[in-house]
């Protein structure tokens, strides 16, 4: 998030804080890079799809002038034949979006062959490399590696913007953090052109394609801010990965890691004002989809232009005002941005929802 306001505002002078280095081995750069606002439906309020359609088309123009792994491939999400039901409910949510069959799954991605029946097919998603967009995006920063107080800098700059992420939580007792484990492998015998996802009613996880073979596989979703990987996480990916395709069991393991994504209780991210100060948090699963957007708020806002998408953003502390005026925002002239950590859901299912899932099944099981 931090290191997108900085883009967005690079025409002031912008002095970046962080204490891990730029660009940080944090979050941000352990996600899948996944543009995916349909596929996050269940996560992601329609209200947002406007906003998430137009980070994407950001990423397009920053690719233009950045090699940041950019591809508009659209997504593809398959279920096996016990699962199927989990894909029609959420095809249900996506009017207008027709499944596809095993012929134009194999069509689409040739290394899947004839193994799934059914799938959904979103071309206008997208998913870009992470470490090549945070590379990109550091460039030409000043920087100091240092972590820093947004309060207690507030008066030696016009403005600071706190991005954080789950660092914050000391001053944000709203915050929480959710952790995402994710592994990295190397299969030679297998070729993607853009993420698939394999429905399931317990994990639904993904696999992300990147340069040499290498695929990302993620990623699990727990409440909890402890960074350590569980052997039941370590299975799961893997598994996942094996289900798609069997290749992957002769595949390299290269590393598994973890990261902490910050969350509301909403998993809604927010923008809000506290004197010079403008806090920028929250983006749970939708780094990447949500903070161009976010950070093109913020520099609007500075230089007193509308935006169409910030009131998503506002309003979200009820203990602030989302109206209140940044101080000394006609005089910009030095910005300070701390970053941190990016992007969280719940991956212990309730009752009502085994209710609903056992009822989703059984009526797709009768419709068969």
């Amino acid at each position: 998030m931090g290191l997108s306001v900085a883009y967005a505002v690079r025409h002031h002078n912008v002095t970046l804080f962080d204490p891990s280095g730029l660009p940080a081995d944090n979050a941000s750069a352990r996600a899948g890079g996944m543009l995916a606002p349909y596929a996050e439906i269940d996560h992601l309020p329609e209200n947002f799809l406007g906003a998430a359609l137009h980070g994407i088309s950001i990423w397009k123009n920053i690719a233009a002038k950045n090699d940041i792994g950019f591809m508009a491939n659209g997504s593809l999400l398959v279920a096996h034949k016990e699962d199927e039901y989990v894909l029609e409910r959420l095809a249900a949510k996506l009017p207008g979006v027709p499944r596809i069959k095993a012929e134009k799954i194999a069509a689409l991605e040739p290394a899947l062959g004839n193994r799934f029946n059914a799938g959904i097919y979103l071309e206008q998603e997208a998913h870009l490399n992470p470490q090549q967009v945070l590379k990109a995006l550091a460039q030409d920063i000043k920087f100091e590696m240092q972590a820093v107080a947004p309060q207690k800098i507030a008066k030696d700059f016009d403005i600071v913007i706190d991005a954080r992420g789950y660092r914050a939580e000391m001053d944000d007792k709203e915050l929480r953090g959710v952790k995402g484990e994710i592994a990295i492998v190397r299969n030679t015998e297998f070729s993607l052109s853009r993420p698939v996802r394999v429905m399931h009613p317990r994990y639904p996880l993904y696999i992300v394609p990147r340069p040499g073979n290498i695929f990302m596989i993620g990623a699990t979703v727990i409440e909890s801010a402890d960074e350590g990987l569980s052997v039941k996480s370590a299975l799961e990916l893997l598994t996942t990965a094996y289900s798609l395709h069997p290749s992957f069991g002769e595949a390299e393991i290269m590393e598994m890691r973890v990261g902490i994504r910050p969350a509301y209780s909403n998993n809604l991210p927010r923008i809000g004002f506290d004197g010079n100060v403008i806090r920028c948090n929250g983006l749970f699963r939708h780094g990447y989809l949500m903070a161009p957007v976010m950070a093109q708020c913020v520099a609007d806002h500075i230089a007193g232009r509308s935006n169409n998408f910030i009131s998503l953003f506002l309003n979200r502390h009820p203990e602030r005002s989302a109206k209140r005026e940044v101080e000394g925002s006609k005089t910009k002239k030095d910005l300070s941005t701390t970053d941190l950590r990016s992007s969280a859901q719940d991956d212990k299912k309730g009752e009502t929802d085994d209710h609903h899932d056992q009822r989703a099944k059984e009526k797709y099981q009768r419709r068969a």
